[in-house]
């Protein structure tokens, strides 16, 4: 049987706290390999680094930094980790019923990822842009750090953090439905998904635009246009953001040079890859490796505890 039509098996909301249903906790173990279920309560999960597999609503999506999912109540899906490739999944579980009465204004908009049954693929996945990404990052840890601490008023604070989370989803969902075709249509989301896979599948090789152009069948510039749309950033944005987040992979690993890095991940010169390097983290590679590489590793660099 097909992991398309596995039966999802229920997480009951019993997991969650029964006095404020609510917790937040994160994924990186490289054997995670779930099997098709579904919650009764709401689940937000944002990759942080790295890339790993989401399968929902019938897709097998390569999820990598910046991708955020708002799983509703009863929609099958599953997690799994790539093989040789790390990555942070950040899981914020609540019951719908934490909000009532809260939404205020927003109530309307809101209720659609809260509600059994209204999962639809517009509403459930998007790629935060890369300016608000400090930003729902930021309100993933506050609510972390509430939910640790368990100070005075800590649950309404939850809320207020959990709620300007969805509004940040919602408005940004909303910013792609304004461009020019009234939504992105599933028959030109999927394309723009199989160019995005084959990034991750081959981010060693040049890979100009007019490749992913051709991979998705489109024109280049029509392509450019889409990709944007879809994601967020420019398709060059996206190669260099995959290379760069394999190549802080490697450099964690202590196995090879940061020339032969370079290379490996699909830069000829090693200027280039040391310039664009720092571009994305704000440091160098070498700088990066004394940071988090040998002793240090991937957990030096997440920050937030399970």
């Amino acid at each position: 049987m097909s992991e398309d039509l596995e039966i999802p098996y229920l997480h009951g909301r019993d997991q969650l706290n029964g006095d404020f249903p609510f917790k937040i906790f994160s994924y990186d173990s490289p054997l995670l390999k779930q099997s098709m279920h579904m919650h009764d309560y709401v689940q937000i999960a944002y990759v942080r680094h790295g890339m790993c597999n989401h399968q929902m609503l019938g897709k097998s999506l390569t999820v990598s930094q910046g991708d955020l999912f708002i799983i509703s109540p009863g929609t099958g899906h599953s997690i799994s980790a790539i093989e040789d490739r790390s990555f942070e999944l950040i899981m914020a579980d609540f019951s719908p019923e934490l909000l009532e009465g809260h939404l205020g204004p927003m109530e309307d908009a809101l209720k659609r990822y809260l509600t059994p049954g209204l999962a639809s693929a517009p509403y459930s996945w998007l790629h935060v842009g890369k300016h608000r990404q400090p930003l729902v990052l930021q309100l993933l840890q506050d609510m972390q750090d509430e939910y640790d601490h368990k100070e005075v008023g800590y649950e309404f604070a939850i809320r207020l953090s959990l709620l300007k989370l969805l509004m940040v989803a919602d408005r940004e969902y909303r910013a792609v439905r304004r461009k020019p075709s009234r939504q992105t249509a599933a028959a030109e989301r999927e394309p723009i998904e199989e160019a995005r896979r084959y990034v991750h599948d081959n981010y060693s090789q040049d890979i100009p635009l007019e490749h992913g152009a051709l991979i998705a069948n489109m024109a280049p510039a029509y392509f450019s246009h889409m990709f944007k749309q879809v994601t967020g950033q420019s398709f060059i944005d996206y190669v260099n953001e995959v290379r760069i987040e394999r190549a802080k992979e490697l450099i964690r690993r202590q196995s090879l040079t940061v020339t032969q890095i370079g290379f490996q991940v699909g830069y000829h010169h090693l200027s280039h890859f040391i310039r664009t390097f720092k571009k994305r983290t704000g440091i160098t590679p070498t700088e990066y490796k004394k940071t988090f590489g040998d002793t240090a590793g991937p957990i030096a660099e997440r920050g937030m505890q399970k």
